[in-house]
């Protein structure tokens, strides 16, 4: 089922908008939204209203058909337009604006079908444009969604370089890293690494959601953390699960981990 073509007749002569509205009644699938008298009422019914075919008559009063077509396709969504006169010498300029027809009156039933028939071509093959423009920026969008989460999964995992071996370690299977000496000891729920990383710079490499510097020596997974113990005199004892190391805390590093973690 054609979904209904919207049209406007533009004429100053009430005669000849009788016999238009007479010969597009006669189509299907078509609704005259209304009739302007001259192009500045033609405007303010294409500004308030969906049009997608208007029939212009070239010569009328305050705004003539050229004029008129011309600031209809300034419009946000410029509908077609097509001329219906009796002048038979501006058909050149007229297709040179872009209109969709020329019709010379005395107008006939064939010749409106034809135009209709030009519009309903013309719009099918917008339509077909924006779905094809839409459907590709779709797959723009989505390919470049999915690169990202290829990206944040790469992201999340730590490049970890020891005795010539490179081992790429993700971040949610890191428990704690622990500087010892010129190295950093990084703990995993599998397996140790010695990594050449210094604290400072693991501590701006992994993600601040998940990772706390509990100590001036150790960066700790709160996703691990199963007891914080208050050993009194300021001090508090983390232990972590799958491992069996113990981290002190002082006063503030505990105030701060509550915070992070939402004990009150």
């Amino acid at each position: 089922m054609l979904v209904p073509l919207r049209v406007l007749i533009v004429d100053d002569d009430e005669r000849e908008r009788i016999v238009l509205r007479y010969l597009l009644e006669q189509i299907n699938e078509l609704e005259i939204v209304g009739e302007a008298l001259h192009g500045l009422e033609a405007l303010m019914i294409c500004q308030e209203k969906k049009v997608d075919l208007v029939f212009l008559d070239i010569t009328m009063p305050e705004m003539g058909g050229l004029e008129t077509a011309e600031k209809l396709r300034e419009l946000k969504s410029p509908p077609l337009f097509a001329f219906v006169t009796v002048k038979k010498d501006m058909a050149v300029k007229a297709f040179e604006m872009g209109a969709l027809d020329y019709i010379v009156k005395p107008i006939e039933q064939k010749r409106i079908d034809k135009t209709i028939q030009r519009a309903r071509f013309q719009i099918a093959h917008w339509t077909a444009i924006e779905d094809m423009v839409r459907n590709r920026v779709k797959d723009r969008i989505d390919f470049i969604l999915e690169t990202c989460k290829d990206m944040e999964s790469y992201s999340n995992r730590l490049i970890v370089r020891e005795k010539g071996k490179i081992s790429l370690v993700n971040q949610p299977d890191i428990i704690y890293c622990e500087s010892q000496g010129k190295k950093v000891q990084i703990c995993t729920c599998r397996q140790n690494f010695m990594s050449n990383y210094t604290l400072n710079a693991l501590e701006n490499i992994l993600d601040e959601r998940y990772f706390f510097r509990a100590h001036q020596a150790f960066i700790v997974n709160v996703n691990y953390i199963r007891e914080v113990i208050n050993l009194g005199e300021g001090s508090y004892i983390l232990h972590l699960a799958n491992c069996d190391k113990d981290i002190i805390l002082s006063r503030a590093k505990a105030r701060l981990l509550r915070n992070k973690m939402g004990i009150t």
